[in-house]
């Protein structure tokens, strides 16, 4: 069973539409901290229920983030589309509170974006928004980075490390450390809240929650 790292906190949840939960605000009196909702993928899907989370999350008093899961299509689609998936430019002052990622993994889609394509996509990102996201990814992350050029734009960002191991290991290259460790699909760990049902994946943050907040959302 994997556990969370000595001076680690067990506080972010990252959710999609699949997810069923009732209530953010009982996650949040269960010690749930932060939340990471999918907002897109590919160039055209957008997450049924993220602009309902965001609100509700925004109402219980949850650290707000928003990721796009990567596909094949052209990457400035792909920009355009978690661009207005997450409604950027409507609330200033709450895109500044809110966590970007990439979430980079095989494709449910069709071909998966080739790891030049996660070098343009930040890059894009990072003009648009004036920061650079956060890249989520495990094994084939690793495959991936492998070969890339240390000067990619990749290695600007925060790394949100999957591993569902007793310790995240072997980390891609490009970081020397992680921001965020998944350390379980839910397959194993605790849920959520009391009353939750299925498999939620669960992520830690080597720190303490006021320098979890302090870094939130940008971590550089």
């Amino acid at each position: 069973m994997p556990r969370t790292l000595n001076g680690s906190i067990d506080v972010v949840l990252d959710l999609y539409h699949g997810n069923e939960l009732s209530s953010l605000s009982e996650a949040k009196a269960d010690g749930i901290v932060a939340l990471i909702h999918k907002a897109s993928e590919g160039s055209t899907v957008q997450d049924p229920m993220y602009s309902n989370r965001r609100h509700e999350a925004r109402a219980a008093g949850l650290l707000w983030g928003a990721y796009h899961f990567a596909s094949g299509a052209p990457v400035q689609d792909q920009v355009d589309n978690f661009l207005k998936a997450i409604q950027w430019g409507v609330d200033s002052e709450f895109d500044k509170q809110t966590l970007l990622c990439l979430d980079f993994e095989a494709s449910h889609s069709g071909p998966d974006m080739p790891f030049d394509g996660v070098c343009e996509f930040v890059e894009k990102i990072q003009e648009k928004t004036g920061r650079w996201p956060m890249i989520y990814g495990g094994a084939l992350l690793v495959e991936k980075a492998a070969t890339a050029a240390p000067n990619c734009a990749a290695a600007n960002c925060p790394l949100w490390f999957a591993r569902y191991n007793n310790e995240p290991i072997d980390l891609p290259k490009l970081w020397t450390k992680f921001t965020l460790w998944q350390y379980t699909d839910g397959s194993d760990g605790p849920q959520p809240t009391q009353t939750a049902k299925g498999k939620y994946d669960r992520s830690c943050f080597v720190g303490n929650l006021d320098q979890l907040k302090a870094q939130w959302p940008q971590f550089n």
